[in-house]
């Protein structure tokens, strides 16, 4: 557990962390790659299906007993909420938005899940909150104004904070009803609510149903499936289980520089002073408006 007065963490509550933080900060160019072939809602719904069979599984080969009816109930909402819409508004995003620049506009997913707890009574407000509400904001147009075709890249910006908000209900949700459930559990139900709402999302679309034809693509959506979904998000469940829902979300303050760098090397994306002045005033309005005298855990 981590506290304020002594910072002293559970090596594997902060192993599980840290992977998270790793892993997460490399998913947003594995899409951009998986973008390249799929459609962004089946390229989802592959990631997600697959995925989710694998929990189902380890369910099976375990002989696991599922959760009470509303703790299934439950779960199903927050992937619905964190899996499907969330993510589909993600991949679509990520389309056309440079991935530096998503991932910024995604670690604001905490300042979120802080005023959801609050409205949820699941924690209490603090009056930094507005403030660093604000540093955001200003950051948040500064990194836009950094990017060429600034103001075409809105829809995509507004998807993703919308995405942000979504995933941030979802992780307040499951914070709320289902502490006790096996992280196994809660993923292989979540991610097939996650998956039936981006399977309709995609024929909806009239989107075409491909596989990938290249090894690079192959490469992205196989690592998407197992070390950005199943590795992941179990980590993720882990440590959402054990400290409070803003403060497991302090890893996606880390994800813009993992994507950062991976994006400039392996997508040749060009980082300029101004965007890197701008994303350090978003995590710095992210920091101090949900993490700044947090007792952490």
């Amino acid at each position: 557990m981590l506290t304020s007065s002594s910072f002293t963490f559970d090596k594997k509550t902060l192993a599980a962390f840290l992977l998270v933080i790793l892993l997460g900060g490399s998913n947003s160019v594995a899409i951009r790659f998986s973008n390249q072939e799929l459609a962004p809602f089946w390229g989802a719904f592959v990631r997600f299906f697959f995925a989710g069979s694998i929990f189902w599984l380890i369910f099976w080969v375990r002989r696991m007993s599922l959760p009470r009816r509303s703790d299934v109930a439950v779960i199903a909402l927050n992937g619905f909420l964190s899996t499907g819409v969330s993510f589909a508004l993600l991949y679509w995003a990520l389309q056309k938005m440079p991935v530096s620049l998503a991932t910024v506009v995604i670690s604001t997913s905490p300042l979120f899940t802080l005023i959801l707890a609050v409205l949820h009574r699941l924690e209490k407000f603090r009056v930094q909150a507005l403030f660093g509400g604000v540093i955001a904001i200003a950051g948040l147009a500064l990194v836009v104004n950094a990017q060429p075709g600034g103001r075409e890249l809105l829809p995509g910006m507004i998807g993703l904070l919308v995405s942000a908000l979504v995933a941030a209900e979802g992780n307040v949700i499951f914070k709320m009803y289902s502490l006790k459930s096996d992280p196994v559990i809660i993923n292989a139900i979540s991610m097939t609510s996650g998956s039936i709402f981006l399977g309709a999302a995609s024929w909806l679309a009239h989107e075409a149903h491909v596989m990938p034809s290249t090894p690079q693509v192959w490469g992205a959506v196989t690592y998407l499936i197992l070390g950005g979904s199943v590795v992941m998000f179990y980590m993720f469940v882990y440590v959402l289980s054990r400290w409070k829902a803003s403060s497991a979300s302090y890893a996606i303050l880390f994800f813009p520089l993992i994507a950062t760098l991976l994006a400039a090397w392996l997508a040749n994306e060009a980082v300029s002073m101004p965007f890197i002045l701008g994303a350090a005033l978003v995590l710095t309005g992210v920091w101090v408006g949900a993490f700044y005298g947090d007792s952490g855990a």
